[in-house]
């Protein structure tokens, strides 16, 4: 009986395991990362950030621009790119935005620069 129970408790810890190993490396997680990267920087208010986040002057002007409660919405699925820096889009006061990401680690992605369009 024991060893029935570990091995259902092994068999759950690895579909575990690889079922996070898959939401960790896919779309959903980057998008959620997108949304996340970019609702802090807007939220934190951070000009030196928003100037280094931003491709050129009128997104940066559109960003600094922002209220701090403006988030992210209708982000995209993965628009191109790599397994390493991926393009997406997301809304900011109804004005599209391109948001490049880069893989910084194994879990985590960071902004690369963000473009308004």
């Amino acid at each position: 009986m024991k060893k029935r129970k570990l091995l259902v408790f092994a068999i759950i810890a690895v579909a575990l395991i690889f079922l996070g190993g898959i939401y960790l490396n896919s779309d959903i997680y980057v998008t959620h990362q997108v949304n996340t990267k970019v609702n802090r920087v807007i939220q934190a208010g951070n000009t030196k950030e928003l100037k280094r986040i931003s491709n050129d002057k009128t997104t940066y002007k559109f960003l600094i621009s922002l209220s701090n409660s403006t988030r992210c919405k209708d982000t995209s699925d993965f628009q191109g790119g790599t397994n390493k820096n991926a393009y997406y889009v997301t809304t900011l006061n109804k004005q599209k935005i391109g948001v490049h990401m880069y893989k910084a680690s194994l879990f985590n992605w960071r902004i690369k620069y963000v473009e308004k369009q």
